[in-house]
């Protein structure tokens, strides 16, 4: 009987006693990560936020310094600039009353004298007797002079070099025979003259006008110097 009591007690007990529940069963596909492959995959996410922001931030700089000289003149620095911009303009221009033609000035004397005289009066002039360069240039000098005159002395005079006698421009080089075609008798003491349809060798103490030429000079000195 008591056994019996003991046993019912035992299975009463064992009855009333809570059934915890299982936990849910998973599906074969499901994976589970452990706890420090979230941490790092948070990290991960954070620090290419960070770059992200590093790299449009490092773009901005970039452009913001392309955007600013690279070398800032000091106020001394620009007012040299200035100055140096006001005393030397970078236009060329030939003085009053003489020709511009290429990078050569010309002028036409007034008054009529000698092969000599025309060469002492260019030189004051800081220029030289005419030495034409080319075809081109005579023709333009000869349409300048068209109505001023009937002939004019250039830079060129018979002179004795090396034992012989030549044709030579007052810079000392020798004129190139294909150049001008010069007639008229040549001898000792000639000189050359143009006119409008010749170029001609003549006595150098004979009368004619001349021309003269320099190199184009900076608009802020050539009109005393030439003057």
């Amino acid at each position: 009987m008591d056994s019996a009591v003991v046993y019912a007690d035992l299975h009463l007990a064992r009855t009333g006693e809570p059934k915890h529940k299982s936990p849910p069963s998973l599906s074969p596909d499901t994976c589970q990560c452990p706890r420090w492959h979230r941490l790092a995959l948070k990290l991960g996410c954070a620090c290419l936020i960070l770059l992200v922001l590093s790299v449009i931030g490092l773009g901005v700089l970039v452009l913001t310094l392309l955007q600013k000289p690279l070398i800032q003149n000091s106020p001394v620095d620009v007012q040299e600039n200035r100055t140096k911009t006001t005393d030397s303009p970078a236009k060329l221009q030939c003085p009053k009353d003489w020709h511009s033609h290429r990078d050569k000035c010309f002028h036409v004397s007034q008054a009529p004298s000698n092969w000599n005289k025309g060469l002492t009066d260019c030189g004051g002039k800081g220029a030289t007797l005419l030495l034409v360069q080319d075809q081109e240039e005579l023709r333009f000098v000869r349409n300048v002079t068209k109505g001023k005159g009937s002939s004019f002395w250039i830079g060129l005079n018979y002179t004795l070099s090396d034992e012989k006698w030549k044709w030579k421009w007052i810079n000392g080089s020798t004129l190139n025979p294909d150049a001008l075609n010069i007639s008229g008798y040549t001898e000792k003491g000639s000189c050359v003259s143009v006119s409008q349809d010749k170029v001609l060798s003549e006595s150098c103490d004979s009368d004619n006008l001349w021309i003269c030429q320099k190199e184009l000079k900076r608009e802020s000195t050539c009109n005393d110097s030439l003057l």
